[in-house]
């Protein structure tokens, strides 16, 4: 029997969350598939990894490169090696909730004039701890035109396309990428896709999206030029690209002029701020200042002279661990109880077929 579902995992010197993720595909309630792994030449502990997991499973592709290419190099060379119909890219980080594939492949297979679907994720932690869900009504909604690419803008749903099965003649769409400077290109993908295809949304959980305390997406950042930048560029590719309906291309032109004119909120600012402050160690310093360079380059210098003098006063630092420090603390202890809660009661399925990998 023929593959129908390729499942890419690009990798690069996590050895143990591999595996977490290899299982969650291989033990998939669908299993007309083939696990394809890209190894960006992490050595020894992965490619251990897949050789235990290969032994007893047909199933498994490995390719590792004999020197590390890159991130954006590694995902280009794993989506030109896709032969199935259909196809999933899948961090290395994260993993798939059982019944993902089933899901998703239904409705693919029902609806033809769509090219990709969408479906829920849990956020979790390092340790598998939920930290944050979308809750699952299992409505399927369809999606195109204009109205596709102002959803995917709007926060109703999930954009990582760890959740996400494509059909294999979008490759083409990341091949047209010049991917060779950019930073997320993931999203570059994602809202390509959406300007150009229909797709769907199955509000129903399809992945667990691993969030690292240690990384930038967990900061809050109330300017971001880099961000910004590299937004208004990608709009204005979609603009100039023919292929693109017109009232898409002119949708472009509106979110363009709401990055240009955006102005951050001082006290809004200053909440993000203290936010950082109290919940993140030394890697909150760094990134608070480079959020306060963020409000002086983008020409917000009184709002960027007070961030400045609340993150370079002792006293003031004193302070404001002392009234909010308190107050955080007991916020983030009642989120992580309502969050355990949920993962032992409502959602235990789900963390339970986790612990058994």
């Amino acid at each position: 029997m023929n593959n129908k579902v390729t499942a890419l995992v690009p990798t690069y010197c996590r050895p143990e969350l591999l595996r977490r993720a290899m299982l969650s595909v291989l033990e998939q309630s669908y299993s007309n598939l083939q696990l394809s792994i890209f190894d960006n030449a992490s050595g020894k502990d992965t490619r251990d990894v897949v050789n235990s997991l290969s032994k007893n499973d047909d199933r498994i592709k490995y390719h590792c490169h004999p020197n590390n290419i890159g991130d954006i190099a590694n995902h280009n060379f794993a989506f030109k090696s896709v032969d199935t119909p259909y196809f999933s890219i899948l961090g290395d980080d994260d993993f798939l909730a059982k019944d993902f594939y089933k899901d998703a492949v239904e409705v693919l297979d029902n609806n033809p004039e769509i090219m990709f679907v969408i479906l829920n994720i849990f956020r979790v932690d390092e340790n598998s701890n939920l930290i944050g869900y979308k809750e699952s009504t299992n409505k399927l909604t369809f999606y195109s035109g204009r109205e596709g690419f102002d959803e995917m803008h709007s926060g109703k749903i999930p954009l990582t396309w760890t959740s996400m099965l494509f059909r294999k003649e979008v490759t083409k769409i990341y091949d047209e990428m010049d991917n060779k400077n950019d930073v997320g290109d993931d999203m570059r993908f994602l809202f390509r896709l959406a300007s150009r295809y229909n797709f769907a949304y199955l509000s129903k959980t399809g992945a667990f999206f691993t969030v690292h305390s240690e990384s930038a997406s967990a900061m809050i950042k109330p300017v971001d030029l880099v961000h910004q930048g590299v937004q208004i560029s990608r709009y204005t590719e979609i603009f100039f690209d023919k292929k693109v309906p017109q009232e898409v291309r002119d949708r472009t032109i509106f979110y363009i002029k709401k990055l240009l004119s955006h102005k951050p909120n001082l006290i809004g600012s200053i909440k993000k701020i203290i936010h950082n402050f109290i919940i993140f160690s030394e890697f909150g310093n760094k990134k608070i200042e480079e959020n306060i360079k963020d409000h002086k380059y983008a020409g917000y210098k009184k709002t960027s002279l007070i961030l400045y003098w609340i993150h370079n006063s002792k006293i003031l630092k004193i302070f404001i661990r002392l009234l909010f420090g308190g107050l955080y603390k007991n916020m983030m202890s009642r989120k992580q109880s309502k969050m355990m809660s949920l993962q032992k009661g409502i959602y235990k399925k789900h963390f339970d077929y986790v612990k058994e990998d």
